[in-house]
């Protein structure tokens, strides 16, 4: 082994290389690992703005919401799925950078052409984000935001704790969310397009209930974009 070869090794072996989605230790040249990369499901192509996914995998069947247009980088799937999991339950902050930098990517390619006036985020209930350390939705956000240099404000709060969403039907999800939402009364919004962020687009009813909030606070329109989108499953498919 000559000198450079030992200095190499020694970094590598002193301050590994990690994973920007996942954090496993890669080579010094890498920035992500090949199992990520082969599962970064991309949302690319002709894309639905109703839903935000490619309009092949589309079920959304023109459904109407409160806010003018989704979009979203990723499928919450694969390598998406993972990163989120890891930054929300084992608090790897560190993954928000790539996250958020897709995210970016995202808005200059798909709705940079709404020029927003404020970028917001979907709250937690204080209690939650108290035991969680921190906001994922927040984090991803004001990263993105710094990327793109647009300006970013806490125009949401969560007034109740609603139980996890992720058990409960399209429906359910609404009824449970009716009235959760408030505005920062400090910060006016009449008339201004808004920009609202989350980690995660499931079934939408959490953005359509903050959008419509915005709304009847006086928002022009409200766009939205999220880390990744899960796809809805057509109908009469199984499973």
């Amino acid at each position: 082994m000559d000198i450079h070869e030992l200095k190499d090794f020694l970094v590598a072996f002193l301050f590994p290389n990690r994973c920007r989605y996942c954090t496993c230790v890669i080579k010094h040249n890498e920035e992500i690992c090949q199992k990520c990369e082969d599962n970064l499901h991309e949302i690319t192509g002709e894309i639905c703005f109703k839903c935000g996914c490619n309009k092949e995998d589309c079920a959304c069947k023109n459904h109407k919401s409160y806010y003018e247009a989704i979009s979203a980088p990723l499928y919450y799937e694969g390598t998406a799925s993972n990163s989120i999991k890891l930054l929300k339950f084992r608090k790897k902050t560190e993954v928000a950078d790539i996250l958020a930098e897709q995210m970016a990517k995202c808005y200059i390619n798909n709705l940079s052409e709404y020029s927003v006036d404020l970028v917001t985020f979907v709250p937690m209930h204080k209690k939650k984000q108290k035991e969680r350390g921190f906001n994922q939705a927040e984090l991803l956000t004001r990263k993105m935001c710094d990327i793109l240099e647009l300006p970013c404000e806490n125009l949401l709060s969560k007034t109740y704790e609603t139980g996890d969403q992720h058990f409960l039907d399209e429906n359910l999800r609404k009824g449970n969310l009716l009235g959760v939402f408030s505005v920062n009364p400090e910060i006016d919004i009449l008339d201004k397009r808004i920009l609202l962020c989350d980690d995660i687009k499931t079934t939408g009813a959490t953005l359509d209930e903050c959008a419509k909030t915005l709304l009847i606070a006086g928002a022009s329109d409200v766009i939205c974009l999220t880390c990744a989108i899960a796809k809805k499953k057509r109908s009469g498919t199984r499973g």
